[in-house]
């Protein structure tokens, strides 16, 4: 009877300390360092890097070692055949199956967002839709729900915005997507994923996972 009480004991202290020291089971805690110092490098020591920890969580629920049916791969799913990965090389080395440089590649890209590709006063996509991406931030601001939305979709929110007149939320720009999708998964797994879905939800699910490592206010608006 004494044995058991003292394990008893044993595992309540045990369980204190956990929660002390702010224990989650949480595999993204393992990374919140690299991703705040990452951040401090690349964005500077006022960007609300939590926002960087809600993105590695809706990529890859932070799994280092995951690969996509997409061949997006790693905590940031950097997929080669969409050009972000041989942007990134040209600046910094990037590893995205190395999980520290996949981080430092992920805020590096989240600076060239916002201070190259955002300023940029015309871009064609597909050879066929024309956007003007400094514009929208003339009448719309910079938010990073839309520096998010670029990171996971490319220019073509900025297509939809102004399909509807500079449209500027999340929810207005999204009546406008002229994107399609493709079929996942197989037999009665098999599923019709929308471009449209996946791209604004995105921003979404970034605000909602990034609240529980929120540290102080944020320095940009999110939406």
């Amino acid at each position: 009877m004494k044995q058991t009480v003292k394990i008893l004991v044993i595992l309540i202290v045990v369980s204190l300390f956990l929660v002390s020291k702010g224990y989650s089971g949480d595999k993204c805690d393992d990374f919140t360092s690299d991703v705040r110092s990452a951040s401090i490098q690349y964005l500077g020591l006022g960007f609300p890097y939590w926002y960087n920890i809600g993105c590695m969580k809706t990529e890859s629920n932070c799994k280092s070692s995951i690969v996509s049916f997409d061949g997006g791969i790693g905590l940031f799913q950097f997929t080669p055949s969409t050009g972000i990965t041989a942007e990134i090389r040209r600046f910094i080395p990037i590893d995205p199956y190395n999980a520290e440089s996949s981080i430092r590649a992920q805020a590096f890209y989240i600076s060239r967002i916002k201070n190259a590709h955002f300023k940029e006063t015309k871009m064609t996509i597909h050879k066929k839709y024309v956007c003007h991406p400094s514009l929208y931030g003339e009448k719309c601001g910079l938010r990073l729900a839309d520096v998010y939305r670029f990171y996971n979709g490319g220019y073509w929110f900025f297509y939809e915005s102004e399909r509807g007149n500079f449209a500027c939320t999340n929810d207005e720009i999204r009546k406008f997507c002229v994107r399609g999708g493709t079929w996942v998964g197989t037999g009665k797994n098999k599923r019709w994923l929308s471009f449209c879905d996946v791209n604004y939800s995105y921003p979404e699910k970034i605000f909602k996972y990034a609240k529980p490592y929120v540290r102080g206010k944020d320095s940009i608006n999110f939406w």
